[in-house]
């Protein structure tokens, strides 16, 4: 316990800002809509109003399948379909100087594949049976508990306990006070989580368990953090912290006018957790994961209208330095993205492109490690179809959404994908999940001497059935390049899944 509490006051003393207070995870899509925000992102009063009590519950039921590719090995299944349920159950109290909050999660999974292993995970419940072991995996636990003390105009916040995070969601209070919808939704949907998230795909998530500050004033903002994140993910017990793994982050904002908006960030990631598994191409032997390194970098985002619509852009990118496993790590990786929305149409068509890179180990036999690590991903916001992981990999796609009726919403993504280093691996996951064992978060295959790694078709449809329902329908195919072609005996993959989502939210400013 000293340990922990010293690298959390440690952290916080040398970062000069950190995460501003995040959002809590986000509500379903289409969901019923919430009260004005407070300054973590909550329904709550303003400044001025007495203490509000709000309460939620919200239940997601999906059912995914899997048609991987097809396993050379024998006794292996790639094809199967599983039901899972999650259930939020969570109580907010904001005050004049003091806000409490709390949540509990209950998971069940059904169904799981017991033969879907081979080579590496065969899609999401192959995974989730890896971690329980059987064919089923349920869990209660606590997803939110936290105390945040603040000035009366909440410009000034301090918040401790287990929490949601995401990075880039930084300076969260001010950016939705004064910033427009479409840039709203563009740093949403392209920025948060790009290095930490919580991994909200899935059912058991992730949460951070630490101290969180910060500061808004006029056009900027500055926070930071430290933190050890939770199990979660695929792993059913999600109450359980992970000691050895450790997190600090600051971040500084600035906002351009009440559509664009520039960050520089810092995030370091420490881990010692006891996995025998290490993820990279050196092939070699190891008891325990031996991780210390830092990420630095910075982004720019904003829209500009622009005929009869708007234009929006991204940039990002980000250096990589430290230790891995006793080897020098320098890493990198960078996104540029266009994209222009015909606000006078009906249907609000949204036309978007963009290219990312991140770099891959070209020698694995040197005493330097080049592959981009990102850390604790929210993978499945940057690639759909769960196949890839942003690591040794270029990414070309382009992407278009339109709004046929008031309450459905379509999108269309084409991902051109192909490794960016043939010596090194192909990589898939979103990060740590367990504290020991032989999963690390990330997994990894051969590339077997190839670059191609296929192209990804993606389809997601989201309907507002009413105020507090709404479904949401995917389809992803993959066509499988030499990459793939090397490792399977077929190089077509299937992935659909449908979710229903029910919730009430009760309090607040409603």
């Amino acid at each position: 316990m000293p340990a922990r509490l010293l690298f959390l006051a440690c952290a916080l003393l040398v970062l000069p800002a950190v995460t501003g207070a995040q959002p809590p995870a986000p509500a379903p899509a289409a969901a019923p809509a919430e009260p004005q925000a407070d300054a973590d992102g909550h329904p709550g009063p303003s400044a001025d109003t007495e203490p509000a009590v709000t309460a939620w519950l919200w239940n997601r039921t999906r059912v995914e399948s899997w048609r991987f590719f097809q396993s050379p090995q024998a006794n292996v299944d790639p094809h199967y379909t599983f039901p899972a349920n999650r259930a939020d159950l969570g109580v907010r109290v904001l005050g004049r100087h003091l806000d409490l909050s709390g949540e509990f999660t209950y998971v069940r999974v059904e169904r799981l594949p017991t033969d879907a292993i081979g080579p590496g995970g065969l899609g999401s419940g192959a995974f989730y049976f890896a971690a329980s072991g059987v064919p089923y995996s349920y869990q209660m636990f606590l997803s939110e508990m936290t105390v945040s003390v603040h000035t009366a105009d909440r410009r000034l916040a301090l918040t401790v306990g287990r929490m949601p995070h995401l990075s880039g969601a930084e300076g969260e209070r001010a950016v939705n006070e004064t910033m427009t919808q479409p840039f709203l939704e563009l740093r949403r949907l392209r920025l948060d989580g790009r290095l930490l998230g919580t991994f909200e795909w899935s059912q058991y998530h992730r949460r951070f368990d630490g101290v969180r500050a910060r500061f808004d004033r006029g056009g900027g903002y500055a926070g930071a953090g430290a933190f050890f994140v939770s199990q979660g993910g695929y792993e059913e017990s999600a109450n359980l912290t992970i000691p050895k793994l450790g997190i600090a982050t600051g971040v500084l904002g600035l906002r351009h006018g009440d559509a664009a908006e520039s960050q520089v960030f810092m995030h370091v990631y420490r881990d010692r957790r006891a996995i025998d598994i290490r993820p990279d191409n050196a092939g070699q032997p190891t008891t325990q994961a031996d991780i210390t390194m830092f990420s630095a970098g910075a982004s720019t985002l904003g829209t500009r209208r622009a005929g009869a619509g708007a234009f929006d852009w991204l940039l990002w990118g980000t250096a990589q330095g430290g230790d891995w496993y006793g080897q020098p790590h320098r890493a990198w990786a960078g996104a540029v993205e266009a994209g222009y929305r015909w606000r006078a149409h009906a249907w609000d068509p949204w036309l978007r492109a963009g290219v990312s890179h991140a770099s891959g180990d070209a020698a694995a036999g040197d005493d330097r490690h080049g592959t981009f690590f990102p850390m604790l991903q929210d993978t499945p916001t940057f690639a759909p179809s769960m196949l890839y992981a942003h690591m040794n990999l270029r990414d070309a796609f382009t992407t278009l959404g339109v709004t046929p009726h008031p309450r459905g919403r379509l999108q269309v993504e084409l991902h051109r994908l192909g490794l960016a280093n043939a010596a090194d691996r192909w990589y898939q996951g979103s990060g740590a999940t367990a504290r020991d064992g032989r999963f690390f978060g990330y997994s990894s295959r051969t590339s077997g001497g190839a670059l191609g790694l296929g192209t990804t078709l993606d389809t997601t449809l989201d309907v507002r059935v009413s105020r507090y329902w709404s479904i949401k329908g995917y389809l992803g195919r993959t066509w499988g390049g030499p990459v793939v072609r090397n490792l399977f005996r077929t190089d077509r993959m299937l992935f659909w899944y449908v979710e229903n989502r029910v919730g009430l939210t009760l309090g607040g400013s409603q």
